[in-house]
């Protein structure tokens, strides 16, 4: 059986991620267009950070699946 704060975790966390990759979309990015180092940096965090939202929600996913919620 999950700890209680199992699930709310993985939520918040998926929240956090998300909240940022918004950020990145409609700020980070267009307030560096005049250091491409700077948006190298946005990108490369906005792809990371999707690709851990897909982690987390797939894994989420599977407790959900698995009655364990």
């Amino acid at each position: 059986m999950a700890t209680p704060n199992l699930h709310h975790n993985l939520i918040q966390q998926i929240s956090e991620l998300m909240d940022s990759v918004w950020r990145y979309e409609h700020f980070y990015k267009t307030d560096a267009e005049a250091c491409p180092k700077c948006k190298e940096i946005w990108e490369s965090l906005h792809q990371r950070h999707e690709e851990d939202i897909k982690i987390l929600k797939d894994h989420l996913a599977e407790h959900i699946q698995a009655g364990d919620w």
